[in-house]
């Protein structure tokens, strides 16, 4: 069975994370790109699409 990845991406500059197993991870490293260099950033899965709600604005509180 496949384990599924995600990664944060940020869709202004050629930033994406590195794999996790977890989506949470993936989204605390968008969370931390976001406030470190004032850029919206997301979760993307395995296969590169945005995971639906994941978008993380610079600033916004969990």
């Amino acid at each position: 069975m496949d384990v599924a990845r995600y990664r944060a991406h940020c869709p202004t500059c050629p930033w994406t994370s590195r794999d996790f197993s977890r989506y949470s991870t993936a989204e605390n490293a968008a969370r931390a790109h976001a406030d470190e260099k004032n850029h919206a950033s997301h979760v993307i899965d395995q296969y590169g699409l945005r995971v639906t709600g994941s978008t993380v604005r610079p600033g916004e509180e969990i």
